[in-house]
């Protein structure tokens, strides 16, 4: 696999160091997106695979896998938590189904996978744009009008070479017996045209795949205490997958990869040790090897991948009723 390389671009004087701190992240980002992504869409990956019980009721029926596995990145390798889904997205009842489901995923499914829960609080996720790249390799900045909705993907290599948008997500949630406590969560990342494909005849039974993804920079829009999340990957994709079967039906394949392994679960700051991992591994040093930390490890990491689905699966929920509503009132031709 060929690793891409930093292009040469033209970076307004304007910009603030922070902005041209952006854009060089945006960049390297996607030198390790895209070898990241052509890593997960490799069917002779080795993964070490284990189920994930997501112990919620959901409307759509889903599967659910975390993994673990060693991948290597512009030369480096480093651990990876992985988390793969496959849910029952619904039915393309209207005419000309396969330009219908690129319509929707292209055009519409990052712009309108948001919502409000009848206790008021937000679901899905909504954007704000950041900086843009054109084609040309011209930078700049989103106007004020535009800084809500996210670039059509159709848009993405022929007008912008990428666009830099902050995703805020709003289905990252702790429940603490009756108490609902909704975690502030937003990740900075990259819309790139190499993360597109539009695929027919995918795999036996389907007839089209539309794909896209995107790749995490090394930012935290939302600054938090996790050892494991925004800020703290080394490099971090997601992607979605539709799947048209011939009956019309549609199937969403997610995933989410990043490395390295969290080496913290709680990250207070270079000096206090993380209480989980930190106890864990002071535990293995005392006892001579007699108690192992790993266990403790894959533990917690299966637990935190898990949450991650919870939050895929949120998402879909709700996105598949916007779908639902869209498809049944448009015409595509």
């Amino acid at each position: 696999m060929a690793t891409p390389r930093l292009a040469a671009l033209a970076i307004p004087e304007g910009f603030t160091a922070h902005e041209r701190l952006l854009v060089e992240k945006a960049e390297i980002a996607v030198v390790k997106g895209l070898q990241l992504e052509r890593w997960s869409r490799d069917p002779k990956r080795t993964i070490k695979q284990f189920s994930l019980d997501l112990n919620r009721s959901y409307k759509l029926p889903n599967k659910a896998w975390g993994y673990f596995s060693d991948v290597t990145i512009s030369g480096q390798t480093l651990t990876a938590l992985g988390v793969q889904q496959q849910v029952e997205f619904g039915k393309i009842s209207g005419p000309n189904p396969e330009e219908r489901l690129k319509e929707y995923v292209l055009g519409r499914f990052l712009n309108t996978s948001s919502w409000v829960y009848p206790d008021g609080d937000l679901g899905g996720f909504t954007i704000q744009q950041m900086l843009y790249c054109l084609a040309d390799g011209t930078c700049g900045r989103y106007s004020a009008d535009q800084l809500t909705e996210a670039r059509d993907w159709r848009e993405i290599g022929t007008k912008y070479r990428w666009s830099l948008l902050t995703i805020f997500l709003h289905d990252f949630v702790m429940y603490l017996g009756p108490i609902k406590k909704v975690l502030k969560e937003a990740v900075a990342v990259v819309q790139h045209p190499e993360f597109i494909h539009i695929v027919p005849n995918p795999k036996p039974g389907y007839k089209l795949e539309v794909a896209f993804g995107y790749p995490f920079i090394d930012f935290a829009p939302v600054p938090n205490f996790f050892g494991f999340g925004p800020g703290k990957f080394d490099w971090a994709i997601k992607t979605f997958s539709f799947l048209l079967r011939y009956n019309n039906e549609v199937r969403c394949d997610m995933e989410f990869v990043a490395g390295a392994r969290a080496k913290k679960v709680f990250d207070f700051g270079e000096y206090i040790p993380d209480p989980v991992y930190g106890t864990s591994d002071a535990l293995e040093l005392l006892t001579l090897g007699i108690f192992k930390s790993q266990p403790v490890h894959d533990f917690v990491d299966g637990q935190m991948a898990t949450e991650h689905a919870h939050v895929h699966q949120a998402l879909l929920e709700g996105s598949s009723k916007v779908f639902a509503a869209w498809e049944s009132h448009t015409d595509v031709s």
